[in-house]
């Protein structure tokens, strides 16, 4: 009679070996990878600040460009200047000056008065009312218009001469407000200096809004990446080309230190003079 003769798996110690269905191995699922966030830049440094509106303004072609450059005859020297100048009968003539206060952020802004920031929110509420109240103007005061440009960005209003009650109560509210934040301040005795065609604030982006600027001053946002963003238009100040020059001489002055520099010329405290070699620049630049 036959027997069905067990069979032996030589690798189970001689148990016999169980018939099973294979079975496919499992699968450990990996999670699905997660985007890489990617980490917010770093803030500009004071001096990177200072290298983008450089760089901002050598776009801008001037004819010079300065640091540190007195606006008074010692006092109140404004971070970065610039001047343009045109040919006229063989010689250059200055036709635009700019300065630029650079600041870290909102609060190196402001004097210091505990109101500031309250101050600062009737300002922009008052500057909003100003625009909606000029708009009523342009259609109610068409007489107003003082140009006739095809394009409305550059249309003219003579809007102080307005007949609204309502704005001109606006106007001075702004002006008393502006005169509570920015009397005696930096910024004030800049503009008061009417030595630049052109103001600026520059900061990291979204530090100011442009309704807390006092009138005449335009904004600029800084981003990480050095670009430089115009937000709002300086209002060009023209003043007399005797002060434009002044900014232009205290320009070429405050240069004087780079310049020296560069040559190797060092000038000690007590006015003895030191030579060196000048610094080398790194290869492959121009």
């Amino acid at each position: 009679m036959n027997k069905t003769q067990p069979s032996f798996d030589l690798f189970q110690e001689g148990k016999p070996a169980e018939q099973k269905e294979a079975r496919p191995a499992a699968v450990k699922t990996l999670p699905p990878d997660e985007p890489a966030v990617k980490k917010p830049a770093p803030p500009l440094k004071p001096f990177e600040l200072k290298q983008a509106i450089m760089g901002w303004l050598v776009a801008l072609a001037p004819s010079g460009i300065g640091a540190q450059v007195p606006t008074r005859i010692s006092k109140y020297q404004v971070d970065v200047a610039a001047f343009w100048s045109a040919p006229e009968k063989q010689l250059l003539k200055p036709e635009k000056t700019m300065i630029v206060e650079i600041r870290d952020d909102r609060e190196q802004c402001w004097p210091d008065c505990g109101d500031s920031d309250k101050l600062l929110r009737k300002l922009r509420e008052r500057k909003e009312q100003k625009a909606v109240l000029e708009a009523v103007i342009r259609v109610n005061e068409p007489g107003l218009k003082e140009s006739d440009s095809l394009f409305d960005e550059y249309e003219s209003w003579n809007y102080t001469a307005s007949v609204n009650q309502e704005y001109q109560r606006c106007l001075k509210q702004i002006e008393k407000i502006q005169h509570s934040l920015y009397k005696g301040s930096r910024f004030e005795q800049i503009r008061r200096g009417h030595v630049a065609d052109l103001l600026y604030l520059a900061v990291p982006a979204g530090e100011v809004h442009a309704d807390e600027l006092a009138e005449g001053w335009g904004l600029l946002y800084i981003d990480s990446q050095h670009n430089v963003t115009e937000i709002k238009k300086a209002e060009l100040q023209e003043p007399p080309e005797s002060n434009r020059l002044h900014l232009i001489q205290g320009l070429a002055a405050a240069a004087m230190k780079n310049v020296l520099f560069a040559h190797g010329v060092r000038v000690s405290d007590n006015g003895k003079t030191a030579f060196s070699p000048p610094p080398r620049r790194r290869k492959g630049t121009k």
